[in-house]
Formats: structure tokens, C-alpha cells, sequence
């Protein structure tokens, strides 16, 4: 895994995964098994001594797999004062700019700042080199900084990173809201944190797959047998060829989530 996990959620999937039967949703991972989306997922089978879990591999350098960012929504927030107090105590300094299209340009040519949107004030926020030097120290001062805010009653959102680019969402954005645009850090980023047994905080990346399958609804019992790999898969496999499978275009919601990618999406066929 190349994120830490939030421990409520991870408690709150261990819970589930004992009482649940099925698992719906395979991880996905590349193929040097480095997991890409369904962190807490893996992390709770593996705390729980399950011996297997259901993937979907892809190949991460594949031009058609993009990494996006998890931006950070702030509420309760009176103005820049006590952002800017925190930063500042951090050694850390705003540089302000003109609009969102400069702050998207300055953070792509600067890939360990961050960024402030509040109204229509527009930062990059850099800190020194002895404080931040690769991508999961960048990570590590986000999550510094929420940490603090939070402990002073502010409220924090994870939103997809490309909602600041929709106008409508932008102009409802409240007065005492506030984004924290996070580091665009790359693919190649990722990978040498992994090779390096480094994980950034919870919530950095998002992935885009070509293709996402869903609803596969795995048996759990399955994934605690203690059977070989070559066993599982010719099972899995087998499970499998009783479903029948729909495609789907992008833009679809499935269980209250909105899926940017096309989706194979299994059904049973009594369904």
C-alpha cells in the first residue's frame, strides 16, 4: 500500500467484514501488486488473517490510467488568519496568485506545494527544502496542517480534485469554506515512495482506470481458506462464469458513487 488508512474507517470496516458475507468490489492494483484504490480494504483483510482478496490489476504506466487528487474541504473557517498562523509557525510562506487556472499551473510547475482557495483568494503555499523534500513529506504537511485545524473545531471534507474546476460548485462554495489544494505529485512519485517503504497520508491519490469492474460480490469465506493461489483463482474463476456482465459508460451513478470510468459491472442471473 502506497497511503496510511484513517483508523475510524479501517475500525468501522473490521466490523463490517465480520458480519458481512460478500465482498462487492475488487482493489486495484498494478503489477507489482502495489494497491492503487481500496487501501482500507486491504488493510482490514489483512488484519483480519483472511488469506486472500479479489484485485483488479492494471498496468499503472499505461497513458489511459491518470492519477488525480483527493483536494481537502474546510468548514467553520472565519478567514485566512488562522491558516495563515499555522503555516507561518510551520516555516512556511503563501505566495498569492491571480486565479485557480495560475494556482493549477504553479502547483503542476512545483509539485511539493500545496494551495489555499478561499473566495477569491487564490495561494501557493511552498515550505523549505529541510521541511519537505520528496512527495510523502508534502503529504505529511497537509495532513500536519488539517490536524491542527481540526483540533481547533474546523470541519474537513475529502472532495475529488477536479470539483474546484466545476464553476457550479466553486459559486456554492460558502463563505466560511476554504480548499486546501493538495500536492500533484506524479506516477513515478508513487512508485519509488513504495520502493522506498514510505506511505503518504490518507487520502493523497486518486485513480482513474480505463475500465473498473464492480459488483462481484466475492464470498468471504472464500478469501479465508487455506487453500493455494492457483486453487483460489480456478474458483474465483469458476464463480465467475455463473454471473452474467453489462457494460457501462462513464458517468454513471452506482451506489451513491459517481464513476468517471467505463464500468463492467457483473450481475447474477436471476437478477
Amino acid at each position: 500500500m502506497h497511503e496510511e488508512v484513517i483508523p475510524h474507517h479501517a475500525d468501522e470496516l473490521i466490523l463490517e467484514f465480520r458480519n458481512w458475507a460478500n465482498l462487492q468490489n475488487p482493489i486495484i492494483v498494478d503489477e507489482n501488486h502495489m494497491v492503487l484504490d481500496g487501501h482500507h480494504r486491504a488493510f482490514v483483510f489483512k488484519k483480519l488473517r483472511f488469506n486472500y482478496i479479489s484485485v483488479c490489476k492494471i498496468d499503472y504506466f499505461n497513458e489511459n490510467v491518470q492519477l488525480r487528487y483527493w483536494f481537502r474541504l474546510l468548514g467553520k473557517i472565519k478567514g485566512t488568519n488562522s491558516l495563515r498562523q499555522i503555516i507561518e509557525a510551520m516555516n512556511g510562506n503563501l505566495h498569492q496568485v491571480d486565479n485557480g487556472e495560475a494556482l493549477k499551473k504553479t502547483l503542476e510547475e512545483n509539485r511539493f506545494h500545496c494551495g489555499i482557495q478561499h473566495g477569491d483568494f487564490f495561494a501557493s503555499v511552498s515550505f523549505h527544502k529541510t521541511a519537505v523534500n520528496d512527495a510523502v513529506n508534502a503529504y505529511d504537511v497537509i495532513e500536519r496542517i488539517q490536524s491542527r485545524l481540526m483540533r481547533e473545531g474546523k470541519s474537513i471534507e475529502y472532495i475529488p480534485c477536479q470539483s474546484v474546476q466545476n464553476d457550479t460548485f466553486s459559486n456554492q462554495l460558502k463563505t466560511d469554506e476554504m480548499i486546501i489544494w493538495t500536492p500533484q505529485i506524479s506516477k513515478e512519485m508513487v512508485v519509488d515512495a513504495v520502493r522506498r517503504k514510505k506511505r503518504f497520508a490518507p487520502k493523497a491519490t486518486r485513480h482513474l482506470i480505463p475500465a473498473r469492474p464492480l459488483n462481484v460480490n466475492v464470498p468471504i469465506s472464500l478469501f479465508k481458506e487455506n487453500i493455494s493461489l492457483e486453487e483460489i483463482n480456478m474458483r474465483f474463476s469458476e464463480f465467475l462464469k455463473e454471473k452474467s456482465l453489462r457494460r457501462f459508460a462513464p458517468g454513471q451513478i452506482i451506489n451513491g458513487r459517481y464513476y468517471e470510468e467505463e464500468l463492467f459491472v457483473f450481475f447474477d442471473d436471476k437478477e
